[in-house]
């Protein structure tokens, strides 16, 4: 039996048809615009833009307020608890008594516990406490005596009494420009 194979004249086409498709490939390649190159520049120069800007920075961040009214707090608690009298004397044309020794001595617990919850707090959060603490505690303490707020017609000592009305009127607006600017 004969076999009559075209093998060798089938494979030179393909040669030459391959070889046809890879001139024509390098001649199109050689005549066109290079795209992938220009698409590659202009994602280059679109990841080199220069990022937003950053938000504007506070002169007080939330840290070193709530850092600042713990001190303030933390004095007045150490005050009360040790010398109770010292906080009427201060502050009043009176003599302290037995019972309001009493009363702001076991008041500095409650300020005391405000500090440690302050410090067990996220940031956000105990600043919040820390504003809200100074605010109330401005217009019940030394905003109250002096405006006589709660009638209850007090004799303040001045220059002394200037010191509370401007660490709680302090505390209370850094505490705003924290929280809410």
């Amino acid at each position: 039996m004969f076999t009559v194979s075209i093998a060798p004249n089938a494979t030179r086409a393909r040669v030459a048809h391959k070889s046809r498709r890879v001139h024509a490939q390098a001649n199109a390649a050689r005549f066109s615009p290079a795209t992938t190159h220009v698409t590659r520049q202009v994602a280059q120069i679109a990841a080199k833009a220069p990022p937003p800007p950053p938000p504007p920075a506070k002169f007080l961040s939330a840290a070193q307020y709530v850092q600042a009214a713990s001190v303030v707090f933390g004095v007045y608690t150490a005050q009360m608890l040790l010398v109770p009298a010292k906080m009427v004397s201060d502050h009043f044309n009176a003599t302290p008594t037995s019972m309001e020794k009493f009363w702001i001595r076991g008041s500095s617990a409650g300020f005391g516990a405000a500090i440690y919850a302050m410090s067990l707090l996220a940031t956000n959060q105990a600043a919040q406490v820390a504003f809200y603490l100074a605010a109330a505690v401005a217009v019940l303490l030394p905003f109250n005596a002096k405006f006589n707020l709660f009638k209850d017609n007090l004799s303040v000592k001045y220059p002394m009494h200037y010191v509370p009305e401007v660490l709680m009127a302090t505390l209370t607006l850094l505490g705003a420009y924290v929280l809410y600017l």
